[in-house]
């Protein structure tokens, strides 16, 4: 049986705190989201992708901050990138793909993060999130507008959905629907 490095606890808190670290270093809810779930996974023992893949999904997934190529208009670029590990751990393959599941993975991310958002923020949209979170949205294609969004953000929702979606992996860990490192 599969034993993680650290507690659970232990992890969760990692993952916001790498949440806070990141969103200082590299910006975009995106990226810093997705970097610190892998991060506090793997400090935990759960290496879901190895670090060369890890640098390499980081250039697609910084594309999906703030709402899809900073225009706010689409999903919450941490909601993406979680969602994105999600089916990481989870294991969908390509090859042979069982439609069950596919349909699994989807229902779990509809019930946990999304759900958690909806709740949190009435919405999984950039506009939407930042409008609850701050009180107004921003035009993040303005360097301008962006600088001062920066500004002020501390972590904005990642810090909160890396948590979430740790605690998420980790409860599917325990439940046996993760794919193990081989």
């Amino acid at each position: 049986m599969f034993k993680l490095k650290k507690s659970k606890n232990e992890i969760i808190n990692k993952a916001e705190e790498l949440g806070i670290e990141y969103e200082a270093k590299y910006k975009g809810c995106g990226q810093c989201t997705f970097l610190a779930i892998i991060d506090a996974l793997r400090w935990g023992g759960l290496e879901l992708i190895p670090p060369d893949m890890e640098d390499r999904l980081f250039s697609g997934i910084c594309i999906l901050t703030a709402g899809v190529s900073m225009t706010g208009e689409g999903t919450c670029g941490a909601v993406a990138s979680s969602a994105i590990i999600i089916g990481l751990a989870l294991g969908i393959q390509r090859e042979g793909q069982d439609d069950s599941v596919l349909r699994a993975g989807c229902t779990i991310i509809r019930n946990t993060i999304l759900d958690r958002y909806f709740r949190e923020y009435g919405s999984i949209l950039c506009k939407d999130v930042q409008r609850k979170y701050f009180g107004k949205a921003w035009d993040l294609t303005s360097d301008e507008m962006s600088k001062e969004f920066l500004g002020i953000t501390r972590g904005c929702t990642i810090m909160q959905t890396a948590r979430w979606t740790t605690e998420i992996i980790l409860d599917e860990l325990e439940k046996g629907n993760v794919r193990l490192p081989a």
